[in-house]
């Protein structure tokens, strides 16, 4: 092998296409990052067929450029990811992913290494593509949990699956923790969080920005940015807001799901590409959102990159990202104690100011080396040392 990769293969889950735009702009964005390093990078893109019939009702976004030299998104039946009395439905879920991915790639030159988004999905399909074609497989961890209250059958596959891997390159401390108890060799292990990419995420004048996209130039605006599921919170946002005495306090809902927010509060509501994300965030005051559950947060390190203050959940994965003096981290279950840290920014624009500032100093610190690079460089180091031994 070269002593400098040449070719990569993404294998993911989630990936923009011209109906879901915003879905995995991160992986979008490391694809993006590697082509520009020189890379040639393919990505399969397994799609459920059940998200395939959405389609339908939805419309195309057609100016939205996704990152690959070849980019397939073949169908695959998913059934659940629970149990049916002895039938493990999530099993086969997976199963078929990874069918419909190893089909995909026989259509496609054999690269140098595959790259897997999530390990359950797309790093069990690396790993299969990986024997077939006898070359290197990575993954990259960033869920928001691992199956650690699974059966001991199902921790035993889930540590054959680690220990299958060349690499595990981890969003957060703990994770990376997490996989080396699970059998992960520690130097294979990298850690490193989510960045920005500072071109795209910045400070904007919010008046000219406000104007841009039609929004009332004298209300507090509070923007919230993530899917629509209990998880991410939208509907505790919203009890939050509607308990405000501050009559001028709106907010924006960037996403898409089940749980639909609906109020007059609500000045904005659904998806939006990731390059026009930058606008709506730098025309708002501050940022909400009270995830249950994170691995590391995108959004959170968008908002910040657009010097907003943060509102957050008081979790280990948040209190990593979020300095006391950028934000208020609270029980994310507890809709007073949201509703109160709304607003303390919403009645204090000097405290927004502040803490505005301090998110933007913090986020251009974390963001001086991308994380694309980091991973890359730390698999050139891997298969040199795979090449040496």
């Amino acid at each position: 092998m070269a002593d400098s990769v040449k070719h990569a293969c993404v294998i993911t889950p989630i990936y923009p296409d011209k109906w879901f735009f915003e879905q995995g702009a991160f992986v979008d964005r490391l694809v993006h990052e590697w082509k520009n390093q020189g890379l040639r990078v393919d990505v399969v893109a397994p799609r459920k067929i059940s998200n395939t019939l959405k389609r339908v009702f939805t419309d195309k976004y057609t100016s939205h450029q996704i990152a690959g030299d070849t980019v397939l998104y073949p169908k695959y039946i998913s059934v659940s990811n629970k149990k049916l009395l002895n039938l493990d439905l999530k099993k086969i879920s997976l199963q078929n992913f990874n069918k419909s991915a190893l089909n995909s790639l026989e259509s496609l030159n054999t690269p140098d290494f595959f790259y897997g988004q999530f390990l359950e999905s797309g790093g069990s399909a690396v790993v299969a593509a990986g024997k077939k074609y006898f070359r290197p497989a990575f993954a990259n961890v960033g869920e928001s949990a691992l199956n650690k209250s699974g059966s001991d059958e199902e921790k035993i596959k889930l540590s054959e699956l680690i220990r299958s891997l060349d690499g595990l390159a981890c969003v957060s401390k703990e994770l990376a923790d997490e996989v080396i108890r699970l059998g992960a060799d520690p130097e294979r292990v990298m850690f490193y969080p989510n960045t920005v990419n500072l071109d795209r995420f910045k400070k904007l004048n919010q008046s000219k920005c406000r104007k841009k996209v039609g929004l009332p130039s004298d209300d507090i605006i509070a923007i919230f940015v993530g899917h629509f599921i209990e998880r991410k919170g939208p509907l505790r946002v919203l009890q939050s807001l509607e308990m405000q005495s501050n009559k001028k306090v709106k907010a924006i809902f960037i996403g898409r799901g089940d749980q639909q927010p609906r109020s007059e509060l609500i000045l904005h509501k659904g998806p939006l590409p990731n390059n026009e994300l930058n606008t709506w965030l730098c025309a708002s005051d501050f940022f909400v959102l009270p995830t249950l559950q994170e691995g590391y947060c995108n959004a959170i390190n968008e908002a910040m990159a657009c010097g907003l203050p943060i509102i957050s959940s008081d979790i280990p994965e948040i209190r990593m990202q979020v300095p006391t003096e950028a934000g208020i981290l609270v029980n994310p279950s507890d809709i007073n104690l949201l509703a109160r840290a709304i607003d303390e920014l919403a009645c204090n624009p000097d405290i927004r100011k502040k803490m505005g500032e301090a998110a933007y100093r913090e986020q251009v610190k974390r963001s001086s080396r991308s994380r694309a690079s980091v991973i890359l460089e730390w698999i050139n180091q891997i298969l040199k040392q795979q090449k040496d031994q």
